[in-house]
């Protein structure tokens, strides 16, 4: 397991230290150099894994399936990509390597150029190890959809709306959720609106079981998700050092609620990022509630990451430098937490860790 602790800490600490070199260096050359450094670096790991992450085995199958003509229903997009890669006789690695690619290129376009090593190092700590190693599909879908932001803030609905028929291939509820946000998302909420919803939600989710009802609903919706009803995920999800965990995150969602005004008036943008963090931490409340909203918080996760790294940049050097040294600590141990519960001996399904390459088939 040492191993595994040593490729992960150096995909964190390695890619965040290129991103910086890359985000303060003036010279076009270096930029480049340490800009391919970020990106190969993830990359690379990501692309030459062997049997890790959740969903990995079924991802096997399905593109044995959709290789041999069988229906799987799945999103066109995601059924085009493995025919086309089977068609020219590769194996299903290059479905990872193809979902990890532009994975990467979309939420790296994202990020901005001012505060790069943040982003990077957050979404690393946060998105990294679940997105691009189990929910890949999900993944990539969310990566688009936050490149296509910037088409909210324009008030060009007809580009949004094309990204979302992109995420859409990949990706339905995903895209789905993210279209039928779009008249709100752009929105001047007052600070204490924003705190007033997520109270209000908070109740309605703990003492008058919506998650619940939210779940019914959605099973009559899309049928498919209906079994999770009377599955394991409809239990409360487990929490990362007790009530501390949560409590941390929420009081940081909080902060950067709190500091909105400052925030949106040197990055107008932020205000769509903060929006969506709202609806993040109330997804985040219901997967408390009720484990399988974990895949809805995670739609919305990179823009939690995007407003942290804005709220931290309207503080002087030397606050941002212990906010980002706290904030940085506590979601490193929850890196750490992740691999450390992501074994194949425990009782569990993350399954990241040992770290395996392709070459352990041979």
């Amino acid at each position: 397991m040492i191993e595994t602790y040593l490729i992960y800490n150096f995909i964190l600490f390695g890619t965040t230290i290129s991103a910086y070199v890359y985000e303060k260096s003036y010279s076009k050359n270096n930029q480049i150099i340490f800009l391919s450094l970020t990106f190969l670096i993830p990359f690379f790991f990501l692309a030459i894994r062997y049997n890790i992450g959740t969903d990995y085995p079924n991802y096997v199958m399905y593109f044995k399936k959709i290789a041999s003509g069988m229906e799987t229903i799945k999103e066109p997009g995601y059924e085009f990509i493995n025919k086309y890669i089977a068609d020219f006789g590769f194996d299903v690695q290059w479905v990872f390597i193809f979902f990890g690619f532009f994975t990467f290129y979309f939420a790296y376009k994202a990020f901005p150029k001012d505060g790069f090593a943040m982003s990077i190092f957050l979404f690393i700590a946060i998105f990294y190890l679940y997105e691009g190693y189990s929910a890949i599909r999900q993944g990539l879908a969310v990566a688009i959809m936050l490149y296509a932001t910037k088409y909210i803030y324009e008030k060009n609905f007809f580009k949004y709306f094309l990204f979302i028929l992109l995420a859409m291939s990949f990706h339905l509820m995903t895209a789905i959720t993210l279209l039928l946000l779009y008249p709100f998302v752009n929105k001047k909420f007052n600070k204490y609106t924003l705190m007033l919803i997520i109270t209000i939600m908070f109740i309605l989710i703990y003492y008058f079981n919506f998650s619940t009802k939210l779940m019914e609903f959605t099973g009559m919706l899309f049928p498919k998700y209906a079994w999770y009803l009377n599955s394991k995920y409809v239990l409360g999800a487990s929490v990362s050092y007790g009530l501390a965990g949560p409590l941390i995150k929420i009081s940081i969602i909080l902060l950067i609620i709190f500091n909105k005004d400052s925030i949106i008036k040197k990055y107008p943008i932020a205000n769509i990022y903060i929006n969506f963090t709202v609806i993040y931490i109330i997804s985040y409340i219901l997967h408390l509630k009720m484990s399988i909203f974990g895949r809805v918080e995670h739609i919305f996760i990179l823009y939690m990451i995007l407003s942290l790294v804005f709220f931290l940049k309207i503080f002087k050097k030397k606050t941002r430098f212990i906010i980002l040294t706290l904030i940085g600590l506590f979601y490193y141990l929850m890196f750490i937490r992740y691999i450390v519960n992501g074994t194949f001996e425990t009782d569990n399904s993350v399954h990241i860790a040992p770290y395996q390459t392709i070459f352990n088939k041979y």
